[in-house]
């Protein structure tokens, strides 16, 4: 990893390990972990982080699925995440921008980038991440070189946000009938049904209400990646409790699961 991957991104003491873990589409997410009683446990990854060679040590006496990088915005760096099959659009997009650029664990395609993403942007196929957990291989694409592209060129590529050249299809929307059914019918769908129903999140495997309260988000989030509608939803549940009222809790808890990312419902359909 160190022969192929930046020094910006090795120097920086943010690394952690992954689990494999379970979705609501039925795929394996990279979840950043540390251990907890001697196990190796899935983690609220803001603000935590070691040093690489910390991380790899960890990876390996846990058999861990692989390493990652938790970003923020001080560390002046964004990652260009091309969901695969890559289409005709990502292609040409890849094409245009230059910097270092690995595979990621599931066959994806990451861009490294230099500047400050205050709020992670997804269009259909394509993520920019400025914060959250981001894996990283070393599997590089050789010919792209070693050093980070410009954060500028990508976001001047997509444009404001708003219907884009690279985006042909119009959003999909659920009700929320429909997104609950959708999530209860998924492979893990028992399991959601019985954290968001009985609000059992300590048999569920969490750790704290806080961390079952990011996780139900999360699982609502491949379905819809509204705001609004996931603050209905998560309202509608069994996790509520008067802590969710106060201080804009459940809104930043929201906001956190929409910066982590990773692939929805929308996305796959249109891409």
């Amino acid at each position: 990893m160190q022969a192929t991957v930046p020094v910006e991104v090795l120097a920086l003491d943010s690394w952690l390990p992954w689990l494999a873990l379970p979705r609501a589409n039925g795929r394996l997410g990279k979840v950043p972990s540390l251990p907890r009683d001697g196990v190796l446990r899935p983690i609220d990854c803001r603000g935590a982080g070691l040093s690489l060679p910390e991380a790899h040590a960890l990876m390996h006496r846990h058999r861990a699925g692989g390493l990652g990088i938790v970003l923020a915005t001080g560390h002046g760096l964004a990652v260009l995440d091309l969901d695969v099959p890559i289409t005709a659009c990502t292609q040409t997009l890849l094409g245009e921008v230059l910097g270092y650029t690995g595979r990621s664990p599931g066959g994806g395609t990451h861009v490294w980038l230099a500047g400050n993403l205050p709020r992670n942007r997804r269009q259909a196929g394509i993520e920019v991440i400025g914060r959250g957990f981001v894996t990283v291989t070393g599997d590089a694409l050789g010919e792209r070189g070693q050093a980070l592209g410009k954060l500028d060129d990508v976001l001047q590529r997509l444009g404001d946000g708003s219907p884009s050249r690279l985006v042909q299809s119009a959003p999909l929307t659920l009700s929320d009938e429909a997104v609950l059914g959708q999530l209860y019918a998924a492979k893990n769908g028992a399991r959601a049904r019985h954290l968001l129903t009985i609000g059992d999140w300590v048999s569920a495997g969490y750790h704290s209400a806080s961390e079952g309260d990011l996780a139900a988000v999360r699982l609502l989030r491949f379905w819809t990646t509204d705001p609004e509608q996931l603050g209905r939803l998560m309202e509608g549940t069994a996790l509520w409790r008067p802590k969710w009222t106060q201080g804009g809790y459940l809104a930043r808890t929201i906001e956190r699961a929409l910066e982590m990312g990773g692939p929805t419902w929308a996305g796959s359909r249109v891409r």
